[in-house]
């Protein structure tokens, strides 16, 4: 399938390697995602060379590719550096498990075929309904662990309920959910705890509005409808993704995941290309094990213009970015 990011990115890379100066397409990257320092020189250079270092690291990445591997190419994070884009998306996540052993977890995938499940599952179009909300976007708050969590509630209510999926309101996890620190960082998990244990109501988001900061918790008496949390369940399943692909099969989850290598991911199924630090919240909302590479589809919070339309594809099966490790899944009243 023909991709114009992907195709820029190779001219890119064409062109650099032969030593011509690409300036000018990078003024066009910068008009494109419309970078506020366009009209600073100083800034403009400074991205711009830190914008070819990472044409290089997308060219390392690529060559260790294969035909059905994640592909990587330019994209709205290309002029940060990867102590930028970690500090500004990566160190939210307050996870039980800090590091988790990536290898050494591996699931027998011929088992996976033989499950009495569905080989292909997306709760985006299940029976021709989706039951999965729009892609939101992060942007600067640190609140992944809180968009995970409002989303998969959105897609349970949805799913329990046989209704389109609300829009729920993040900023309430944000500013509300007890033992985390709001734009700082928290856990899904405990994120769930709260709901479950203080019986609030998680509102819409046209009542409680995102705001992308930490603010005072300010749930309203009149506010007090919404959707409640009964239970959930918080569990690892490395070395044995068959039960996550049965609990994927009653609707999606959230994991935590190594996401230190995400940021320039375009498409294709991640095998490789992480470690094993636990830095992102994410949900999975479906899977696929009718190619040679089983993968799940992972839903990110950092926007639609992200990867495949704000998704990623991840491989099954060998506790890829530490994805088997820390799931969750609940049940609303």
């Amino acid at each position: 399938m023909w991709n114009p990011i992907f195709a820029f990115t190779i001219f890119l890379l064409f062109r650099f390697s032969l030593g011509i100066d690409i300036f000018d397409e990078f003024l066009k990257y910068v008009d494109q995602y419309k970078k506020s320092y366009h009209n600073q020189s100083n800034e403009l250079h400074f991205r711009f060379n830190i914008f070819k270092e990472n044409l290089y690291r997308i060219e390392k990445l690529n060559q260790q590719s294969n035909k059905s591997s994640a592909w990587y190419g330019v994209n709205k994070f290309s002029d940060l550096t990867p102590e930028e884009f970690k500090a500004s998306y990566l160190t939210d996540l307050k996870p039980h498990h800090g590091v988790l052993k990536a290898k050494g977890y591996v699931t027998q995938t011929e088992k996976l075929y033989s499950l009495n499940i569905p080989k292909k599952l997306d709760w985006r179009d299940f029976k021709n309904q989706s039951y999965v909300s729009a892609v939101k976007n992060q942007n600067g708050c640190g609140g992944c662990w809180a968009f995970s969590t409002a989303e998969l509630v959105e897609s349970m209510y949805s799913i329990q309920k046989h209704v389109p999926p609300p829009d729920l309101s993040v900023q309430e996890v944000i500013d509300c959910s007890m033992y985390n620190s709001g734009c700082q960082g928290g856990d899904t998990c405990t994120a769930m705890q709260w709901l479950v244990d203080s019986h609030v109501p998680l509102v819409s988001d046209a009542v409680y509005p995102l705001t992308d900061t930490s603010e005072n918790c300010n749930l309203l008496p009149t506010s007090f409808t919404g959707v409640k949390v009964s239970n959930f369940t918080c569990q690892s399943y490395m070395g044995n993704e068959y039960d996550m692909l049965v609990l994927l099969s009653n609707g999606p989850l959230t994991v935590s995941v190594d996401a230190t290598l995400w940021a320039n991911y375009q498409g294709g199924i991640v095998q490789h290309h992480c470690g094993n630090t636990i830095n992102h919240a994410v949900v999975i909302v479906g899977y696929d094990t009718t190619g040679d590479i089983p993968y799940y589809i992972v839903r990110n919070s950092w926007g639609p213009d992200f990867g495949i339309n704000g998704y990623l594809h991840v491989k099954i099966g060998e506790n890829i970015c530490g994805i088997a490790g820390h799931v969750s899944t609940l049940y609303v009243v």
